[in-house]
């Protein structure tokens, strides 16, 4: 079950049936409150209510994330983020043309509330989804024929924590965040999992399959990819 809060964003609920109370935690553009299975929904809410002023903390404790507004500016490979207010709609639209991802949002927005800040963070997510299924297989299968690799299948995920992966039926799960990277990294990275399908391992034969197919710079864009921060 899924609250929305006008204050605090989305909140997500998960029962629990070992919690024995009220637990929320901070996850990317949402909270999530685990539950005892023994609650209702009414004490959830009065919960949520006593916790308001925590859970508003809890949400701009992160200072290091990209807060968007008009003058936001934001890049991804192949779009740029364009945040307009707007007096002729009293809704949140979006339009993805000529490598530009236009929001528009209604006259008189409040962009310091959470809700409006996961709105628009949903907005560019989808936007990444959708670019990134266009554009990152066609790069793979460049690299795949270039290169000489075998795949069997390429698939976009969400995932926060790999930017990619490869299974050993040689098919590769890419990130739609990789979108967030700059061109020559996510090269690496696809370059990275396409020498999974041959050493499945971060053995040394890999390492040197990797080195010959970035001209010798597999070390170098590994050190940057680790140090890379995303803004969203």
């Amino acid at each position: 079950m899924i609250i929305n809060d006008k204050e605090l964003g989305e909140i997500r609920l998960v029962k629990n049936a070992r919690a024995r109370k009220i637990i929320v935690r901070k996850k990317d553009g949402y909270l999530q409150l685990t539950h005892p299975s023994s609650v209702t929904i009414t004490y959830i809410e009065k919960t949520i209510e006593e916790m308001r002023p925590r859970l508003i903390s809890l949400i701009e404790k992160n200072t290091d994330k990209l807060k968007f507004s008009p003058q936001t500016e934001f890049h991804t490979y192949s779009f740029s983020l364009r945040i307009v207010e707007s007096n002729s709609t009293s809704n949140f639209y979006t339009n993805l043309k000529d490598g530009v991802l236009s929001v528009s949002c209604p006259s008189g927005t409040d962009f310091e509330k959470p809700s409006v800040q996961n709105l628009i963070l949903k907005h560019i997510e989808k936007a990444l989804r959708y670019e990134a299924n266009r554009l990152l297989p066609a790069k793979v299968k460049l690299f795949a024929q270039r290169c000489g690799f075998t795949v069997s299948d390429v698939k976009i995920n969400k995932s926060r924590t790999r930017w990619g992966s490869c299974s050993s039926k040689k098919s590769i799960n890419l990130s739609y965040y990789c979108m967030l990277l700059p061109e020559h990294l996510i090269n690496h990275v696809i370059l990275h999992e396409l020498c999974h399908t041959v050493e499945m391992n971060h053995g040394d034969r890999f390492w040197q399959l990797l080195d010959k197919v970035t001209e010798g710079k597999s070390k170098e864009y590994t050190k940057e990819l680790k140090a890379f921060k995303t803004l969203i």
